[in-house]
């Protein structure tokens, strides 16, 4: 490995030298306000170093990963999230009592193990970055454990975590056997026809798909989604939602990207296995969404369906149509980040302005555009984005999709989305007629005016999803690019 290869990696390193930093700034003096600038200055470093690495060709760093610019366009939008998380997590902490820089710390080897898994090549570094992201998550997911169920949140999440990796390992392990190769091209299958492939590695990637799945929240690997995003606190919640996804998403695409795997998942079992389990989430994640009130397991729920429309781009029959469906993800994967980012940050002006492990309901947003217009604004735009309404970024990410789906010929897949997204209007909509209705909610203190950051934040996300929705070619030119 010489020298270029390594400066591939610099925005990890910066991660990884930030952790080691961090570590030693907190035994020298315990400051929130100080770990939190750190930790600021850290992800924007990256984030820069990052952006500056684009125009390179693919490159492999050793072995264990591959840099290409799909990998740092995801990983811009990893760290990305991650800045809006730490930004969130400062309002969040002021409300909750003790020195809190082991959770900055935490939200840092989040943000490494997303880094890793992005630009992994091998299920060696799959496997570290997913358990390394996992684990940090755990902490985050229990951290506030004076608040309402947080306790059982943490436990829940821990061991079906730890499940979710067994069933990961054993999958992996199932096809080494077959291949006695780790990395992602299964050097060893390169020859062997479709009919050949052992049932043994079938059986081996449904059992590493399944540990994906869990991550990804896809029925039926769902059930703990709801409880753990409604236990969590909000920054969490947004970085499960958004960070988590999207680094397991981009993982799943590149060890499913490879010419091996696009002919097995051609193998009719295996596709019926994952269309299945696409239709499922499309439907059921939208259809339990429809009575819920808490709004937490409303985006729960909703981010199922979310991931269920996005393993369309799994099923292409063939390599002609890679840069279509990575296009496709990354563009889709950008409007999620930014209408559940938006939405989250509502959620959490709300806590500090009432209390702060309130579950924040429909109800407690009735009415809002009357006191605090710039807030429902986001909102609106947030909720029309994930409904997929022409003039938004989701409307421009699902047009993707059905292109794709259309130009594959996966009718029922693309039914499945079309019916998924009807179902979400029921639950969105009514979202969003609360925010004007003239009754206000009872027991309900009203919102605190806002400073100017948090307006300047809150206009800033506003624009940027108007922007995306209006001009999508804003992005798309940067993706036809890659």
């Amino acid at each position: 490995m010489d020298l270029f290869a390594l400066s591939m990696i610099v925005p990890q390193l910066i991660i990884a030298a930030g952790i080691v930093l961090a570590m030693l700034l907190v035994a020298w003096r315990r400051s929130q306000q100080l770990i939190a600038n750190f930790t600021l200055f850290t992800l924007i470093l990256s984030l820069v170093a990052t952006i500056h690495g684009f125009g390179f060709d693919k490159i492999s760093v050793t072995m264990l990963l591959a840099v290409d610019d799909y990998s740092r366009f995801a990983f811009i939008l990893v760290l990305s999230a991650s800045i809006v998380c730490l930004y969130l997590s400062k309002i969040m902490l002021k409300q909750v009592e003790d020195v809190h820089d082991e959770y900055y710390l935490l939200l840092l080897l989040v943000v490494l193990g997303a880094g890793i898994l992005v630009v992994s090549d091998h299920f060696a570094s799959l496997f570290l970055g997913f358990e390394l992201l996992s684990i940090a998550i755990v902490g985050l997911v229990g951290y506030c454990r004076k608040a309402p169920n947080a306790v059982e949140t943490g436990f829940k999440y821990l061991i079906l975590s730890a499940s979710a990796s067994s069933f990961m390992l054993l999958g992996i392990a199932f096809m080494y056997a077959q291949t006695g190769d780790l990395s992602f091209t299964q050097t060893g299958l390169e020859n062997v026809t479709l009919l050949k492939i052992s049932l043994l590695y079938q059986i081996g990637f449904m059992l590493f798909f399944s540990g994906v799945a869990f991550k990804l929240s896809l029925v039926p690997f769902h059930f703990w989604t709801p409880d753990v995003y409604q236990g969590a606190s909000s920054p969490v919640a947004m970085l499960l939602a958004t960070v988590s996804k999207c680094a397991m998403f981009i993982v799943l695409l590149k060890c499913c990207y490879t010419a091996t795997n696009l002919m097995l998942l051609q193998n009719d079992k295996l596709f019926e296995f994952i269309a299945w389990i696409a239709i499922l989430s499309m439907i059921v994640g939208n259809s339990l969404a429809l009575k819920q009130q808490s709004i937490k397991r409303l985006l729960a729920y909703s981010s199922i369906a979310h991931m269920g429309y996005l393993l369309i781009v799994l099923l292409i029959s063939d390599s002609k149509g890679l840069n279509m469906a990575w296009q496709s993800v990354l563009f889709y994967l950008t409007a999620y980040l930014l209408a559940n980012a938006s939405i989250f940050t509502v959620i959490t002006l709300m806590n500090r302005d009432s209390e702060v492990y309130q579950d924040i309901t429909i109800n407690d947003w009735r009415g809002l555009f009357w006191q605090q217009p710039l807030r429902a604004t986001l909102l609106i735009f947030s909720l029309l984005s994930l409904a997929g309404i022409p003039l938004t970024a989701g409307f421009i990410g699902k047009f993707y999709l059905i292109t794709l789906a259309a130009n594959q010929a996966l009718w029922a897949l693309l039914a499945a989305l079309i019916i998924g997204s009807g179902i979400a209007l029921a639950y969105y909509l009514p979202v969003i007629f609360s925010l004007f209705s003239l009754e206000k909610p009872r027991d309900v203190l009203p919102p605190a005016s806002m400073s100017i950051l948090e307006k300047c934040a809150v206009i800033l996300l506003i624009f940027t999803g108007l922007a995306i929705g209006i001009f999508p070619n804003a992005i798309g030119s940067v993706l036809q690019a890659i």
